[in-house]
């Protein structure tokens, strides 16, 4: 029956000096698995290797860099929402007025964004913020035309400059602003009294304006009206006719009217 033989001398001598090429290649090959890492969806990934910028990545997935003196920085590229705090500020008629913010943004340039500012979010924000004040300044609160371009009104233009001057301002850090909008606006609490009451008296003056209108308006159809129908009024009775109507048309209040009534006393005689 045929026995194993035993490994000869050239064998073992092989073995003996595998082993500690091995005993060498692991930890290589375990350091090299460390060059491996994963990028996930909506975020880019800067490599420097010993200061320098080697690549950015943007693909999600797997990627290999060699491990030697690397460093990775990663920044989202999602949509980033800030809530620009209430500031007051003045409008362009020097009103103060309360206003906060909401800006939409994100990084398009991670090598931007990450290495020419030390903290990318915070510059936005505070960028937003001058931006908001700025721009508040150079319109109205109010406008009494309907084109004219104001805060209290959602208007294109203002969001657009809003818009317009911070991209200005963000651009150099690879940012992309989607939208900028104002939030909350208010008179500042020292005048709101006092706009509430001009506020009143403006609608008051343009409710009395619209209904002194169509009195006059109706007046004169009336008096058309009469005389098509054969009812012609001398001058007198037709600016009686027409303050009456226009009395009532115009009076706030209920109006009551009068019927005059011509009464013949019969003189008394001597004996009565």
């Amino acid at each position: 029956m045929p026995h194993d033989s035993a490994p000869d001398g050239t064998t073992l001598v092989v073995i003996a000096a595998l082993v500690p090429f091995l005993l060498l290649l692991l930890p290589f090959l375990l350091y090299l698995l460390g060059g491996f890492f994963i990028l996930q969806p909506r975020t880019q990934a800067v490599i420097l290797r010993f200061g320098k910028v080697v690549e950015t990545v943007t693909d999600p997935g797997i990627h290999f860099a060699f491990p030697l003196g690397r460093r990775i920085m990663r920044v989202t590229s999602s949509v980033v929402s800030i809530d620009l705090p209430k500031t007051t500020v003045l409008e362009a008629h020097g009103s103060p007025i309360e206003v906060s913010g909401i800006c939409n943004y994100r990084v398009v340039e991670a090598q931007k964004a990450l290495l020419d500012v030390h903290d990318v979010h915070t510059m936005v924000g505070l960028l937003a913020g001058a931006v908001l004040k700025n721009v508040c300044a150079e319109y109205p609160y109010e406008a009494p035309d309907a084109q004219t371009p104001c805060l209290r009104k959602e208007n294109e233009a203002v969001t657009a400059h809003l818009v317009r001057d911070l991209q200005a301002l963000v651009a150099p850090a690879g940012v992309q602003v989607l939208q900028f909008r104002i939030n909350d606006l208010t008179y500042a609490p020292a005048i709101a009294h006092s706009m509430l009451l001009r506020q009143q008296a403006v609608a008051m003056v343009d409710s009395r304006r619209t209904i002194v209108t169509g009195a006059v308006q109706t007046a004169c159809d009336a008096h058309a009206r009469m005389r098509e129908s054969g009812l012609p009024l001398d001058s007198t009775a037709a600016a009686s006719f027409a303050s009456s109507l226009m009395m009532v048309l115009c009076s706030g209040e209920r109006v009551q009217t009068f019927m005059p009534v011509q009464v013949e006393v019969a003189k008394a005689g001597p004996h009565g």
